[in-house]
């Protein structure tokens, strides 16, 4: 049986980062005896990334050209990718990421559709986006989730730190990691001994988070991290009493995924793909408006009440198992095969 030649066009950075991008993880567990793989780009610098992504869609060998799509730069990458691809008569397979897609369709209506006229097939891993073009586009959008191994996050151990909070996200503008610190104070309040654990590079707002810190005066209660490699991450979800997940825009939420596996009970601003995904009351408790003052009362909520954390714990991690790679690779090996 012939296999199939794929040209993964993504980030394939965890050398270099610590994280692997989505692509990288798939790449990882499809099953070489069917798919010839070629991965592109290991490049950071963006103009050195670019030539290389051009140079393999151009010249390489290959039967399908899969695509990771986002805004911004990373459009940009999937119009020109697409279009020399296009050209050779190559399939095209695009997987839409990236919870600023809608917005970006708004000032790009035309670029978009573009893009996805030249798909062979369109999927995304995100209901939200997958509902969102629904509606504004004629195109097939098919759901097709992202996957992850549940045995790389161990169920939550007995023994945690005691009203300990984690955050998992670079230190970006559109995380606002200065909302986590915001809700501790208010929670110290009530439970002076709560910390913060906050994990992630810095992605231009790393200072603001300390000029709050500071502010606040909680030096002692907060432990910043910087990145850590997501092989490693497993004892911090295990560990701690609380997630923090504060995000402005979601397409799927891998960290989210990653913490429910572990059973840590979540707390989240409810945007894009989470009130999709995560039942409110049931597998997750969802905040508005990304207010400190409502991820505080719901942290509150969690540390007062055992029944409620282990409800949370136990849902989420039966969720997070759907997700399981042994569940979902028959789908993607279909995908791959069109």
């Amino acid at each position: 049986m012939k296999m199939t030649k794929i040209l993964f066009i993504g980030s394939f950075l965890s050398k270099k980062r610590g994280t692997k991008g989505i692509s990288e993880k798939l790449a990882e567990d499809l099953p070489r005896e069917e798919f010839e793989l070629v991965l592109v780009s290991y490049k950071e610098n963006q103009v050195l990334r670019m030539l290389d992504i051009i140079r393999a869609v151009t010249f390489y060998s290959y039967d399908m050209v899969h695509i990771d799509v986002f805004s911004g730069a990373g459009f940009r990458i999937a119009e020109i990718a697409s279009s020399i691809a296009k050209w050779r008569n190559k399939k095209i397979l695009l997987t839409l990421h990236g919870g600023r897609l809608p917005e970006f369709y708004q000032k790009n209506s035309k670029r978009v559709v573009s893009l996805f006229n030249r798909a062979t097939k369109i999927y995304t891993p995100s209901l939200y986006l997958q509902d969102y073009f629904r509606k504004e586009l004629v195109f097939s959008i098919q759901y097709l989730p992202n996957s992850f191994n549940t045995q790389t996050f161990p169920e939550r151990q007995q023994v945690i730190e005691n009203h300990s909070i984690l955050w998992v996200r670079a230190h970006n503008v559109i995380y606002q990691p200065w909302v986590a610190v915001e809700a501790l104070k208010i929670i110290r309040e009530t439970f002076p001994q709560a910390s913060l654990t906050m994990i992630g590079p810095d992605k231009g707002r790393l200072s603001k988070v300390k000029e709050i810190i500071a502010q606040y005066q909680l030096q002692d209660a907060v432990r910043i991290l910087g990145a850590v490699p997501n092989n490693e991450l497993s004892p911090y979800y295990t560990s701690h009493h609380v997630f923090f997940n504060t995000t402005t825009f979601e397409s799927f939420g891998v960290c989210v995924l990653e913490a429910a596996a572990s059973g840590i009970p979540i707390v989240s601003n409810q945007v894009g793909e989470i009130p999709y995904l995560w039942k409110d009351e049931n597998e997750a408790l969802l905040v508005s408006n990304n207010s400190p003052q409502l991820f505080a009362e719901q942290t509150i909520r969690i540390f007062n009440d055992k029944d409620l954390a282990m409800k949370l714990s136990n849902n989420a991690r039966k969720k997070a198992e759907q997700f399981d790679w042994e569940e979902v690779k028959k789908e993607w090996e279909k995908a791959l095969k069109v």
